[in-house]
């Protein structure tokens, strides 16, 4: 049994090897036909005798292993970037939410183009011809800030109501009717708009924003026209103004948008259509001042009007002063009908 034994060990131990003969033979082969091509890497991982490339047994894996190990962990260790802090990119976006989209070239220190009148009068005369308009009665009128009024076009066609702008998305259900009463100056645009015109009373619209369905219209009031929206739905909600932007001011205030909304474009009177709607409706005084941008009085001026007119001729009276000063009766106990009264009871106190 001794001997048997003994005998297996040495047959195990030449049969290793050999093996191991054999594999370096076939490693050495593939070298030199260029298929296997010694890499750089740790000694342990070449060494044919190592426990990569041969499966060892007893003590020499264990000092193989040993050598793997040293070679693998005597190199130091790559420590991984620290991430940033998500704070910072928390400051940074509220910074950069706070931080003003862009700047006013009034604060940029730049001064407002100037339009050369002559030009706009080309281009305008130009864009009537195409539209087939009397060049004759062209009149090219500068807003504020010297900038160009969009040019009235009157069509040959008339246009009733109902009818919808695509553009922006709003039925006109009812033109409704010109207000020629009392303050009647108030029931127009400012000269300053896109299209100096008329706010017809009885005024009808339609437009859906916000998901939701509104429905605008214009009433008279003591002294101007009132403009209401109404979000319909299970809860209607009104608002009103004084101006057509002034109601849906109120609506984004309500609905916490913190964005901004032109009135006369959600109303459809900035659609060039709505305008000479409007216009079919005007006499020839109306008309007149429709092109011009001036203010359209009465013919027959009532005696608060002749007031608040001669009131404006004061230098620094507005519109509003003027109706102001011409209505009350704080000054004095009775209204003063022109500027010679209200220096008399001003030179008295």
């Amino acid at each position: 049994k001794t001997v048997a034994t003994g005998r297996t060990r040495m047959e195990g131990n030449d049969y290793e090897s050999q093996r191991a003969r054999r594999v370096r033979e076939n490693q050495n082969k593939l070298r030199s036909l260029g298929i296997a091509k010694r890499q750089a890497g740790p000694p342990c991982v070449l060494d044919p005798n190592s426990m990569l490339m041969l499966p060892e047994r007893g003590d020499a894996a264990r000092e193989t292993y040993k050598t793997c190990t040293e070679v693998l962990f005597s190199q130091p260790m790559k420590r991984k970037k620290p991430r940033r802090r998500q704070a910072r990119g928390q400051e940074a976006k509220v910074a950069k939410a706070v931080a003003p989209s862009r700047t006013s070239k009034r604060i940029r220190g730049e001064t407002p183009e100037k339009f050369d009148a002559s030009s706009l009068a080309s281009t305008s005369v130009a864009n009537r011809e195409l539209l087939g308009a009397d060049i004759d009665d062209q009149v090219v009128v500068v807003g504020r800030r010297g900038r160009p009024r969009s040019q009235l076009v009157l069509p040959e066609h008339d246009i009733k109501a109902p009818f919808t702008l695509r553009s922006i998305g709003v039925t006109v259900w009812s033109l409704g009717e010109i207000y020629r009463g009392e303050w009647k100056n108030k029931f127009w645009s400012s000269t300053g708009c896109l299209y100096h015109h008329a706010y017809p009373v009885g005024y009808k619209a339609t437009k859906r924003h916000f998901n939701r369905s509104y429905t605008m219209w214009i009433e008279a009031g003591d002294r101007g026209p009132v403009f209401f929206v109404r979000e319909e739905g299970p809860n209607p909600l009104v608002f009103k103004g004084e101006s057509p932007t002034k109601p849906w001011t109120k609506i984004c205030v309500h609905k916490k948008l913190g964005t901004r909304i032109s009135g006369p474009l959600h109303f459809g009177f900035s659609d060039p259509c709505t305008q000479s709607a409007i216009a079919k409706m005007y006499n020839e005084g109306e008309m007149e001042a429709a092109l011009a941008g001036s203010k359209a009085w009465n013919d027959v001026l009532s005696p608060q009007e002749k007031a608040a007119k001669d009131f404006m001729e004061i230098e620094g009276v507005g519109e509003r002063a003027a109706m102001a000063l011409a209505t009350t009766t704080a000054l004095g106990g009775t209204r003063h009908g022109d500027r010679k009264s209200l220096a008399e009871w001003a030179a008295r106190d």
